[in-house]
């Protein structure tokens, strides 16, 4: 297991037995806002790879990440109080076991209501998610993403622009700015954040 991740585990047990809150005493705090609630410094759905949330795509020195900066939602108390009690229903030995998928179900429940990302095959289409609740338009073409991950960590990326060609991992639309290029419905679609 990675060190990110094993870090993210012990930061949700923690949090799962109750132990939340700001903390004053980081020496980032606060990194997002003041009076966030910092019980889960690490996030257990990272990452989410859903714009929606205020997160995008980067490129690092080693490959890709998921940058968080402008994502607040796992610091709003009540956010954070449901991600406990829905959490806290599952052993803690299945929630050191699931996988990336798993975590996106969750999240989707909380957020959605429902799961929105659908498993075809071997890969994940979460533009569904993504492009729930925002004003879509059909466009000639557009392409979307491809992400491999490994033990939540982000391996390579790939552009497409038909499923088809998509092979194992969880598909994203396209970030331009504020706007979202995708594919929904078997239509491409161009979407604003």
């Amino acid at each position: 297991m990675n060190e990110l991740r094993e870090r993210t585990l012990i930061e949700m047990f923690g949090a799962l037995e109750g132990i939340y809150g700001a903390n004053y005493e980081c020496k980032y705090y606060p990194c997002h806002f003041g009076g966030q609630d910092c019980s889960f410094c690490y996030c257990p759905f990272y990452p989410c790879l859903n714009y929606g949330f205020g997160g995008e795509l980067r490129v690092a020195e080693n490959g890709y990440i998921w940058s968080c900066e402008n994502c607040w939602w796992i610091h709003e108390k009540g956010n954070v109080e449901e991600v406990i009690f829905l959490l806290s229903r599952y052993p803690k030995q299945k929630l050191i076991e699931e996988d990336w998928i798993f975590y996106s179900r969750v999240l989707q429940e909380l957020y959605y209501g429902e799961e929105l990302g659908q498993l075809i095959d071997n890969v994940y289409n979460l533009i569904p998610a993504v492009f729930h609740g925002k004003e879509c338009e059909r466009v000639e073409d557009a392409e979307f993403i491809c992400i491999k991950l490994e033990d939540f960590n982000i391996m390579s990326i790939e552009r497409l622009n038909y499923f088809e060609k998509a092979e194992k991992g969880v598909l994203i639309p396209v970030k331009e700015g504020r706007k979202l290029y995708g594919v929904l419905g078997g239509e491409p679609v161009i979407c604003e954040l």
